[in-house]
């Protein structure tokens, strides 16, 4: 019996030794839990809701910027040098990637030995303020390895290595705060463009708001704007972006060839606003990139020359090459004279009928409908080959006339006129010069009115 006392106090004394060791493995274990906690803790340099910043400082080599959001929009506010148009992007990145920044390693505390260690002397600073306290990042040399920069906080006294993939979206430069598009404004911005070449205006399109389409210059009036093509041109213009930013310098202008630049390009906004662009093809590298200057702020960029050839465009590229002078389904009368045959044509579309010099025509038939409509669209529709606006033709050396009554009662009457290029006849409309030149292949050939006319009549079964 005795022996199995001994037993149990035995077991007892190991079971309370075994506890005490528990208890103290299981205390030492929080305590790293703790301080491990509390280490984390320190590397959350920066915890803050993005949407409460509404200012950001920064000081930096290339000088100190404010910028501040005004009416939901970035604005720079004060500035080192010329005032530019920012990049968004770049300012937003900073403010996301600011508002949970978590260092990675501790280096201590901050002292002038460390600021020294870790260049922290003269440091790259930023600010982010708005509706709670400010938030100001001090960052100094990048670590030997790439992997982080070293930096501080104004609440926390230790340095930090911070991840560099997070910090190249906080570090800028004031080339890294330029907005880098070719224009900043949006389409419904603008009101008009031109281009000049060797000091002379080569095209200009403006935008009539009330009749929601772009026109030429009065003196083309007589042209068609080709709309889908000038919104294409728009279009590319306002989302391209520079393929490469060039350092500033105040020579910029004389450089890079734009002392003579090959091209002059204005865009005009409502707000009455202009930037100005200027164009050079220079160095090696001429046929691949194209370099611009934007003159409002002093900037060079460099863009694929592919995605600028809108400079080499004139305004034959922003009309209608095809031109419509009478539309099949809408006249009733259709009269046209050449050197070869006069002929008059009463149509009646909705009878399917139609006479020519007396003779009667069936429309009902299929074949003689096709016929019928391909000759008509030899003389109704035309494609123009040159423009020439300055030229003064007179109204006389006629080689074709074609003379059209609509169901409206509305005319239109079109003469094509011998030019010094026997291929080229000038085109007027309504006695008018329209600025324009077609070929005077659409008269003879195996296209063209003639042979369209007598096909027609043998299928038909009319006389010419």
């Amino acid at each position: 019996m005795k022996k199995a006392i001994i037993a149990i106090v035995a077991l007892l004394a190991a079971a309370g030794v075994s506890i005490g060791a528990f208890l103290a493995v299981k205390s030492k274990s929080d305590e790293q839990t703790k301080q491990e906690e509390s280490k984390l803790a320190d590397y959350v340099l920066f915890d803050f809701e993005d949407d409460s910043i509404n200012k950001i400082e920064i000081s930096c080599p290339d000088g100190d910027y404010t910028i501040e959001l005004i009416d939901d929009e970035w604005k720079l506010t004060e500035q080192t040098g010329t005032a530019f148009d920012l990049n968004v992007t770049t300012v937003q990145g900073i403010v996301t990637f600011m508002s949970y920044l978590q260092a990675k390693e501790s280096y201590g505390a901050v002292n002038e030995e460390t600021k020294a260690r870790y260049g922290l002397e003269n440091p790259y600073v930023v600010t982010l303020s708005g509706d709670t306290q400010p938030y100001t990042l001090y960052l100094g040399n990048q670590s030997p390895t790439g992997e982080y920069y070293y930096g501080y906080t104004d609440t926390k006294q230790n340095v930090y290595a911070i991840p560099t993939s997070i910090i190249n979206s906080i570090l800028t430069s004031r080339l890294g705060l330029k907005n880098d598009d070719l224009v900043t404004y949006d389409y419904a911005d603008i009101k008009e463009i031109e281009l000049v070449r060797d000091g002379e205006r080569v095209y200009s399109l403006t935008y009539d708001s009330e009749n929601m389409m772009w026109l030429l210059p009065d003196e083309y009036e007589m042209l068609t704007v080709n709309q889908t093509k000038v919104n294409t041109i728009l279009t590319l213009i306002i989302r391209l972006t520079a393929e490469q930013m060039l350092p500033e310098d105040e020579n910029d202008i004389n450089n890079y060839g734009f002392d003579k630049p090959i091209a002059e390009f204005y865009v005009r906004a409502n707000d009455g606003t202009e930037r100005k662009l200027l164009f050079s093809r220079y160095g090696q590298d001429a046929d691949t990139y194209t370099y611009v200057y934007n003159e409002a702020v002093k900037q060079v960029q460099m863009f694929y020359t592919y995605d600028v050839d809108f400079i080499e465009y004139d305004i034959a590229d922003f009309v209608m090459q095809n031109v419509e002078c009478a539309n099949f389904y809408s006249v009733k009368d259709i009269k046209i004279t050449s050197e070869e045959f006069n002929g008059e044509f009463k149509v009646n579309t909705q009878e399917d009928t139609a006479e020519y010099n007396g003779q009667t025509i069936d429309l009902s038939n299929a074949n003689v409908l096709s016929y019928f409509e391909n000759f008509f669209n030899t003389f109704a529709y035309f494609e123009i080959e040159e423009i020439d606006v300055m030229a003064e033709p007179q109204l006389s050396d006629t080689i074709f006339t074609a003379e059209f009554t609509d169901v409206n009662e509305k005319n239109k009457k079109v003469d094509f006129i011998k030019s010094d290029n026997s291929d080229l006849c000038y085109i007027f409309v309504n006695e008018e010069y329209t600025g324009t030149l077609t070929s005077t292949e659409f008269i003879n050939g195996n296209d063209s009115v003639s042979a369209a006319f007598d096909m027609f009549c043998k299928q038909a079964g009319i006389e010419k």
